[in-house]
């Protein structure tokens, strides 16, 4: 199937009258669709491969079992090499494996969210930024209240386990945002399954790793299921790695520097400041809102083949021919595992 959708490549432009709503999605890439089987098969061998471990120390941390982060610059440096490495070969692997599949980079959320015109869209991706970081802070102030264990802290914070703790920031931005949220969740539209389903798989997959923080999972669930949407709306993951990438190497700061956690929070009301100013000039510029019923048509009304999904263009006829739409994506008719 073409990459090529009515308007431009997939994902398609963010925001009005892209999307119809606030809350639509994007369509899914267009690809040959797979069996369930198969997606699931790649969804939990690529997980496993880069949290199994992480799920039984957090587990063994849980039960105090686990022994809190000491060492020097011998031991931190290689375990920071290791970090960045496994940053690395998780881009691969996951591009590696959709691309078999038909999935391009770009597909994969590899890209700023754009506009209508191709380009990218700083604007949402600034919106897209200040939504996540307010996932963050109310996931966070839950899992504050509700955890029963938390993470081991070296007894004394030096630059050695600095450098290891930005590393670690990296891979935790690089590698959960690639292969939990963009790849289980692109595989899976692959597998025609439905889109509740998919945030429910994706949103258990990134609790098992934090299981540490007992009951604190909660907040861990809330922040992740709004990742979860954020992705499906502007097909972008891009925004979401630098803001989770930020979240955990301020905390790591703030153990050391704690006016590191004040600056956070005066970045944290800057963000949402920019993000408010760049939704005015974005809803100024559209000219308030939705076109007139009829706008825009030809005298003999609706073309052959109706309205296009996503609202009305500007006019007729289309640049191009509507995307096909199956009426299976996201309802849960597709295939099912055999």
């Amino acid at each position: 199937m073409s990459t090529e959708l009515a308007g431009g490549s997939w994902p398609g432009p963010v925001g009005r009258p892209a999307r119809a709503h606030w809350w639509s999605a994007q369509p899914p890439p267009p690809a040959r669709r797979i069996s369930a089987r198969r997606g699931y098969a790649e969804v939990a061998a690529v997980f496993a491969a880069f949290f199994a471990a992480s799920i039984i120390a957090g587990g063994e941390t849980l039960a105090g079992r686990y022994p809190a982060p000491s060492g020097s610059w011998a031991v931190f440096t290689p375990a920071a090499v290791s970090e960045l490495a496994t940053s690395a070969l998780a881009v691969v692997v996951v591009i590696v494996l959709s691309a078999r599949r038909g999935i391009t980079p770009r597909q994969l959320g590899f890209g700023m969210p754009r506009k209508a015109s191709g380009r990218p869209a700083l604007g949402q991706s600034f919106r897209v930024g200040a939504w996540a970081l307010a996932a963050l802070v109310l996931g966070g102030a839950v899992t504050a209240l509700l955890a029963t264990g938390r993470l081991g802290q070296p007894a004394r914070s030096d630059n050695s386990y600095l450098l290891y703790a930005t590393a670690a920031s990296v891979a935790a931005g690089v590698v959960e945002e690639c292969v939990v949220l963009a790849f289980v969740v692109t595989t899976l539209r692959q597998a025609g399954r439905p889109l509740l389903e998919i945030t429910l798989v994706a949103v258990a997959l990134r609790c098992s790793y934090h299981d540490y923080y007992g009951l604190g999972v909660a907040g861990i669930a809330l922040w992740a299921a709004v990742f979860v949407w954020l992705f499906l709306r502007t097909g972008s993951v891009l925004p979401l790695i630098v803001m989770h990438f930020l979240w955990d190497e301020t905390i790591y700061l703030g153990q050391r520097w704690p006016a590191v956690l004040s600056a956070r929070a005066l970045a944290g009301l800057l963000l949402l400041v920019v993000a408010g100013i760049t939704w005015l000039a974005d809803s100024l510029a559209r000219g308030g809102g939705w076109p007139e019923p009829g706008a825009g048509l030809p005298p003999g009304g609706l073309p052959p083949g109706g309205v296009p999904l996503g609202g009305l263009p500007p006019a007729w006829p289309p640049a191009a021919a509507p995307p096909s739409f199956d009426p299976t994506e996201g309802t849960g008719s597709g295939h099912r595992p055999g």
